[in-house]
């Protein structure tokens, strides 16, 4: 660890954070904008890091999201029960004391808060209760400082930054970064807080296999499925994969594109480039896709493309190579670690570059195919699997409150 990482959270320490008591269990609240499955990302990751981190450790992972109420409808009762819904106005934070009453009560019973997100309600407000409490925190990007996604809304983004999102990251005990390249935009904004690498972690069912899927969609029968599964939105590169898929689909018969995901407003645009390319016949969009249906799709799938321009890190590619399935994705994705163990294809968002990949792909023989996807698979359930990435969590929250440090995480 560097020296200037010592220090930063040696001061910390002194200022604001009681040393770890080892005769009880920690308590890390875990504070995003989200609860609903349906928007992808952080409300899908987030509660299941919770869940392996409190299996794994010493610590309890209570959630609180700045969101509608709705959003809970969509979670089945247990989690309902587990999580805590504010709401995500900036201006009934503004005027309603007894929301400020309640949150710093959940944070006074915690050890620390963990932040996950951007740029929302949820980042400013919990971080200063947290400060006000005297309690820890510390902060998870979540690919929302890339360059392509501060260029989305740039000036708005620039504005907020300065006044309020940089300062509250640099009063951060720790910030989380999910892949080395997320050091570096954290480092780019003059942040030199001790910034701990942990990953996406992926969990894969015992059984999962192509039935369900077979009959869901009997159409498909003997085809090759080449997958997407994501949100249906700008950053994911899907015109891109269309006009790619529209160039290699001519030359075979027995391949299907299957993109399945929650519409985040593209889906017409794409319905309409999907006529006017003539790949009705190629091409499925099967809308959000959850449970064993999800699993008996990744099951049959013979290759999962993620063409995205942004990413923070996708734990979609992660379970497709748990399932042995090869991968295209590309830079922004961030896992280099699909070409350095030959999992698949890492390429840059480019169109040529996507139609490359894919006729590479087409071109190799069934061994070869089977090859890559086991090498993809003895990555995700050793490196990434939920349990490993839990513990490392598990060992930063102690951490932070005063015990080891970590043994199994790179801080930078």
């Amino acid at each position: 660890m560097a020296a200037s990482s010592v220090s930063r959270v040696t001061q910390f320490r002194k200022s604001s954070t009681p040393v770890l008591d080892r005769n009880r269990d920690g308590r890390w609240l875990q504070v995003l904008s989200h609860l609903s499955p349906r928007y992808g990302g952080i409300a899908s990751s987030v509660p299941r890091l919770a869940r392996a981190t409190e299996a794994a450790g010493r610590h309890a992972c209570p959630i609180v999201g700045f969101c509608s109420q709705d959003e809970l409808q969509d979670l089945g009762e247990a989690e309902r029960n587990a999580m805590k819904a504010f709401p995500p106005s900036r201006m009934r934070w503004m005027v309603d004391g007894s929301l400020h009453r309640e949150l710093r009560e959940m944070v006074r019973a915690a050890d620390g808060v963990h932040i996950h997100g951007l740029w929302e309600t949820h980042c400013m407000t919990a971080a200063g209760i947290a400060q006000s409490c005297r309690r820890p925190y510390m902060v998870s990007a979540h690919g929302m400082l890339e360059q392509w996604a501060l260029r989305r809304k740039r000036l708005k983004k620039a504005f907020y930054a300065a006044l309020i999102e940089i300062r509250v990251m640099r009063r951060a005990a720790c910030l989380r970064a999910l892949s080395l390249d997320e050091v570096d935009d954290y480092r780019r904004l003059g942040l030199n807080n001790p910034i701990a690498i942990v990953p996406g972690g992926v969990d894969v069912p015992s059984e999962a296999g192509p039935e369900l899927f077979r009959a869901t969609f009997p159409k498909l029968e003997g085809k090759r499925i080449v997958l997407f599964m994501g949100r249906i939105d700008q950053k994911k590169g899907l015109n891109m994969l269309l006009a790619a898929w529209a160039a290699v689909v001519e030359r075979t018969s027995d391949i299907h594109l299957m993109i399945a995901g929650p519409d985040c407003g593209m889906l017409p645009s794409l319905l309409q480039m999907t006529d006017q390319l003539r790949l009705h016949d190629s091409v499925t969009f099967a809308g959000m896709v959850t449970g064993e249906l999800k699993w008996s799709m990744l099951a049959t799938a013979s290759l999962f493309v993620l063409p995205s321009y942004s990413e923070g890190f996708s734990i979609a590619v992660l379970e497709a190579m748990a399932m042995a399935v090869p991968v295209i994705v590309t830079t922004p994705c961030h896992i280099p670690e699909v070409a350095i163990h030959d999992c698949g294809w890492v390429i840059q968002p480019q169109l040529e570059k996507l139609e490359q990949a894919l006729g590479e792909f087409l071109a190799l023989s069934g061994e070869k195919a089977d090859e890559k996807g086991r090498h993809g698979r003895g990555l995700a359930r050793t490196r990434f699997h939920s349990s490993v990435v839990a513990g490392q969590m598990d060992q930063v929250y102690e951490w932070l409150q005063g015990g080891a440090e970590p043994s199994s995480v790179e801080i930078v």
